[in-house]
């Protein structure tokens, strides 16, 4: 059995406080040395959420929002580390700069960055901000094909839409469903060391060698289908030619899974109908369907009873 997360908050109308100081101690363990410092005489506030997951026991997975703090780690920090890591920092919300080996790069939601923890660094998060963090020991990652002597790619910027943005995305709904199911989240979580060495791969312009090609083909077409799966029209062929596969290979990708493509595809549009009513108790169910994706009311109903044991109007009446 998977561990429930655990989330850790903290506020404080002043910075100078002990409640701060609590939390600057609480941060360090989470991660490795380092110091926590107010950016501004203004209230402060922090959450962590975090968890086991049995699939992976080599990483941690870190939900981090905060604002008005400023996180340094220096030479002398950098000395008193047993360990080394490297931290993957996948934007959720607002922003944060990233200082170290001579770069520094501001990151935008969806964004991702490395953090090699035998450097010095800075964190400005003196804006509100909401990141997912992914931290495994820097002996691990070497021991994945290709990067016994690859240079980590710190404060590079990885864009969303590019391949080692895919691998970004996977943690992030790696982190969603573990609020909900962390015994799947566990499973999906198998492929995590993997995925992340292939993307620092990809991010230092080297190209993946002996690295699980089906688990990257596999997030790839999950991205896409996030963000298509409202189309009624969305056909095999073409997400298969928008990830560069074929039919026979994107339907081999979801074997073993537990999940279908259609069934995949099929949730995704559930849980998007699932979202508007609960936001919003005005809207026909027809247009619901419509909007999520669905080629008729039907159908609709029909779905999103088997999914969820509920009609699309007790669902909403449940939420109201």
């Amino acid at each position: 059995m998977a561990n429930e997360p655990t989330t850790l908050e903290f506020s404080a109308p002043s910075p100078r406080s002990a409640e701060f100081e609590q939390w600057a101690t609480v941060t360090a363990q989470a991660y490795f040395p380092l110091a926590l410092e107010p950016v501004r005489e203004a209230p402060t506030f922090g959450r962590l959420t975090s968890g086991v997951l049995p699939g992976a026991p080599d990483f941690s997975l870190v939900v981090h929002a905060g604002g008005n703090q400023e996180y340094r780690r220096d030479k002398t920090h950098v000395a008193r580390a047993v360990d080394e890591y490297l931290l993957a920092s996948i934007q959720v919300s607002g922003r944060a700069r990233l200082t170290t080996g001579g770069r520094s790069v501001m990151l935008m939601p969806g964004q991702m960055t490395f953090l090699d923890s035998s450097l010095p660094s800075l964190w400005d998060g003196s804006m509100a901000f909401e990141q997912v963090l992914v931290q495994v020991p820097t002996s691990i990652l070497r021991m994945q094909p290709g990067l016994s002597g690859v240079r980590i790619p710190t404060a590079t910027l990885v864009a969303p839409e590019s391949p080692a943005g895919v691998v970004a995305s996977y943690f992030r709904e790696l982190a969603r469903i573990r609020e909900k199911s962390p015994a799947q989240a566990g499973i999906l979580a198998r492929s995590a060391i993997d995925l992340l060495g292939s993307a620092v791969l990809l991010a230092a312009g080297v190209r993946p060698v002996d690295t699980p090609a089906d688990s990257l083909s596999r997030e790839h077409v999950l991205v896409y289908l996030r963000r298509r799966c409202t189309d009624p029209e969305l056909t095999v062929d073409e997400v298969a030619g928008a990830c560069h596969i074929s039919r026979r290979t994107l339907f081999r990708l979801f074997d073993g899974s537990g999940d279908t493509l259609n069934t995949t595809l099929r949730r995704m549009r559930v849980r998007h109908a699932q979202k508007m009513l609960a936001h919003n108790s005005t809207h026909a169910l027809a247009a619901v369907a419509s909007a999520s994706g669905f080629a008729s009311e039907r159908h609709f109903y029909r779905v999103f009873r088997q999914e969820t044991g509920m009609t699309p109007r007790a669902y909403r009446q449940a939420q109201h």
